[in-house]
């Protein structure tokens, strides 16, 4: 298909800016504005996952999810922790469009569809953080419940759509926001909808992201650092009975489909999953991991850096935190900075002298 000037200088704009250090988001939301327009244009979509594969954005993103999961964390709903925060991280939509809010915590929900998306967003809450997979289920029936409530559906759709990409859960998100685009122009939908299905489709080669697992490793692991841990499952049965006793379990959990049915879907879905595009990163240091504390890694060691000499009990924190988190090696390659853009200083954020700050500091 032949399509527009200005789109093959959006693109060449966004190569120019993706390989200079800290660019490839900006670029990778350049490419995104022109799927919104062009959905099928390959040449933008390729150039995203391009411009993700730079060595030290790579670096960058492990390090920023390191300090939320380690990487020897392999249990399924940690990989779609990541996800979510990796689009978090990377993502543009949201300087350009306004995303839409969930009532914030402690504060009463007012109409009934706020009461519904709260609700909903509880459970999926319990999934994204705990791995509850059941309760992905019991947030669907409310969030229908809720858009049909709505004196705003176009509004309520895009909420929707966006909360279940903000914490991973991209297909979903895709039917949502597909719903919401067939039925009002919205271009912020549209926009957001053709991000959100990039990372759908994407997700299982973002080179950043540990090999997907079953938990295995996790448990190994776990062995070795606190036997006496409790098991997800534990915790699962746990919660759900004082959530019981304190009469928290507003709705009966009802499935949204039959078991039959359930069994039937999955006995329809292919045994073998697909294979996933060969890692960037060579990840076999993760099947050697003795499960000891070690050297901390450098993000850690920055900010017991930044913190030394301004509170003891937040650098204890850090040590304490990061202390199975192995050190992650940064790129044989020096950064290459825009000539254009001046370089950063730390001081401009921080102006406070007790933090400690070096002249290499970046």
């Amino acid at each position: 298909m032949a399509y527009p000037d200005y789109v093959h200088r959006l693109l060449a704009t966004a190569r120019e800016e993706g390989q200079w250090y800290g660019g490839q988001y900006d670029a990778a939301a350049k490419c995104f504005d022109v799927l919104a327009l062009f959905p099928d244009c390959v040449e933008a979509a390729e150039l995203v996952y391009e411009l993700f594969c730079d060595e030290w954005l790579i670096y960058d993103m492990r390090n920023l999810l390191q300090q939320h999961i380690d990487e020897w964390d392999d249990r399924p709903h940690q990989q779609r922790r990541r996800l979510a925060l990796s689009w978090r991280f990377s993502s543009r939509w949201e300087g350009k469009y306004t995303a839409p809010r969930f009532p914030r915590p402690g504060r009463r929900a007012r109409s009934k569809t706020e009461q519904l998306l709260d609700e909903a967003h509880r459970r999926l809450l319990e999934a994204y953080c705990l791995g509850d997979e059941e309760a992905t289920a019991f947030a669907w029936p409310l969030f229908v419940e809720a858009i049909a409530h709505s004196d705003d559906p176009r509004a309520t759709l895009l909420a929707v759509g966006f909360q279940y990409a903000d914490l991973g859960f991209f297909g979903d998100s895709v039917e949502v926001l597909a719903e919401l685009c067939s039925r009002f122009e919205d271009e912020g939908g549209r926009r957001l909808l053709v991000e959100v299905k990039w990372w759908r489709d994407n997700a299982h080669r973002l080179p950043w992201l540990p090999p997907p697992g079953d938990g295995s490793r996790y448990r190994r692991m776990m062995a070795k650092i606190d036997p006496t841990a409790p098991s997800d499952e534990e915790v699962i049965a746990w919660l759900r009975e004082r959530a019981a006793e304190r009469g928290k379990a507003a709705r009966p959990r009802q499935p949204s489909i039959s078991p039959e049915l359930a069994a039937l879907v999955n006995s329809a879905l292919p045994a073998n999953l697909p294979a996933t595009t060969p890692s960037l990163v060579d990840w076999s240091f993760l099947d050697r991991d003795d499960g000891e504390p070690g050297e901390l890694p450098e993000w850690a060691k920055r900010q017991i850096k930044l913190f030394g000499r301004r509170d003891k009990e937040i650098v204890n924190d850090i040590i304490r935190r990061a202390r199975y988190s192995r050190p992650i090696p940064p790129p044989s390659k020096p950064k290459r900075y825009d000539p254009n853009e001046p370089p950063f200083d730390p001081r401009e954020i921080w102006e406070d002298d007790e933090f400690d700050f070096d002249d290499d500091d970046e």
